[in-house]
């Protein structure tokens, strides 16, 4: 058995190609994959793939559909887009995330006369990436390499109100050539507990600062900014023409009410300008769960896509609170996925395309969907996409949306195309 593999180190958003020769013709090659995240020991994932031989003895793992395994389609990256738990420690994979090492991935090749294990190492960073801690007047951490120069990014992250989890896109766009600005904008000092009424003042001291810091020094922001974080990032292109280049991924057209308030019953919106609700459209969350229940019933997965929808098809303030994107002066690529259950993102790209188109927007204004991702992280081939895509909730099953195959090949052709379009002048 003959093992050709590239990439054996690499980022961990690339594709590897592998290619297994000198197998007997016709013969069944079984290979394992077992991972733990670098900072979750004792929580460990796997997956596997049965493959048959051509003729000539090989097995080419981009053109090979398996006949027994965890994923369905011929894909090089299959056994690792199709990693699923198999061992608990009870740990939480969101805690205490760190990007200083590497995901180690143990391969074993298995045919009829031998063995072979294989190490993939995949990295979140380059050993000459730095971080700076951030406490003047807001909370950070920025990502860059010494003496280089490059363009800036801050990157807003969605509901969860999870800095650390931003690290995992922070580290790879770094390495690629920038400066990333990871930030939160809720549940941090002097800021809103919850994700109610942020006040869009917060970001022009973040702005200031990119502007004045040795390090980063531009007045040309780069945005970067998913689900709720997509809304703000375009909200905020929308009224500060420093931001150049926008990429929004699962975002909405229309500002909403605060998330907590669907709870609460607060009526408030999830930002504010000079001490004001800006405008927003109200959940209404009887929609919800009289959806849910239907779902329930039928025993088909649940989200809020459909609150969402039915929300701004009853809501008599539309234009009041659609967020005027074609007053930006920003180059903005959005990104969704025709299956999100989270919320209607796709329905809120295409609006967002007809109101620039309408306008006759004179910067770059780009979408990239497809049809059958979900609501994913930005970023492929980390957390494994069947923790996050459907998990039990309220007797039934709840749903980002999407498949498992779709939503890794979103992830992967929208972050390869996230650092292109970051690059470009």
């Amino acid at each position: 058995m003959k093992i050709n593999m590239d990439h054996q180190q690499a980022f961990v958003d690339q594709h590897i190609n592998i290619k297994v020769d000198d197998l007997n013709p016709n013969s069944r090659l079984k290979v394992s994959l077992k991972m733990e995240l670098p900072w979750c020991s004792g929580e460990e994932f796997s997956s596997y793939a049965v493959l048959v031989a051509d003729e000539a003895g090989e097995v080419d793992f981009a053109l090979a559909r398996p006949v027994e395994g965890s994923y369905e389609t011929a894909n090089s990256m299959g056994l690792i887009y199709s990693l699923q738990q198999s061992i608990s420690a009870g740990k939480n994979i969101a805690e205490n995330i760190a990007i200083d090492k590497p995901i180690i991935m143990n391969l074993l090749f298995e045919s009829s006369t031998e063995k072979k294990e294989i190490q993939l190492k995949r990295l979140f960073k380059t050993d000459d990436i730095l971080v700076k801690q951030i406490h003047e007047g807001f909370t950070g951490q920025l990502f860059y390499q010494k003496n280089a120069n490059n363009k800036t990014i801050l990157m807003l992250g969605g509901s969860d109100g999870q800095m650390q989890s931003l690290a995992l896109m922070a580290g790879p766009l770094a390495s690629r050539g920038f400066n990333v600005l990871i930030t939160s904008y809720f549940a941090s000092g002097g800021l809103p507990e919850k994700l109610e009424e942020v006040p869009l003042e917060y970001f022009e001291q973040i702005f200031k600062w990119i502007e004045d810091n040795e390090i980063t020094r531009t007045k040309d922001i780069y945005v970067h900014g998913t689900s709720k974080g997509g809304e703000l990032a375009l909200l905020l292109a929308s009224r500060y023409k420093q931001i150049k280049k926008v990429v929004a991924v699962e975002p909405h057209t229309y500002c909403f009410q605060a998330l907590d308030g669907l709870l609460s019953g607060k009526n408030v919106s999830s930002w504010s300008y000079q001490g004001q609700s800006i405008p927003f459209i109200e959940v209404d969350n009887t929609i919800f769960f009289e959806d849910q229940q239907k779902d329930i019933e039928k025993g088909i997965p649940f989200g809020f896509a459909s609150t969402y929808r039915k929300s701004i098809e009853k809501a008599t303030n539309r234009e009041a609170s659609r967020i005027k994107v074609e007053n930006s002066a920003a180059d903005i690529l959005l990104i969704c996925g025709k299956k999100d259950n989270i919320w209607n993102s796709y329905d809120a790209c295409l609006e967002i395309l007809k109101n620039l188109k309408s306008s006759n927007y004179t910067h770059q204004a780009e979408l990239l969907s497809y049809e059958n991702m979900g609501h994913p992280m930005p970023i492929p081939y980390i957390v494994p996409i069947s923790l996050t895509l459907e998990m039990p909730m309220n007797g039934g099953v709840f749903s980002s949306g999407g498949t498992v195959e779709g939503n890794a090949e979103g992830q992967y052709q929208s972050f390869t195309r996230t650092i292109e379009f970051f690059k470009e002048p």
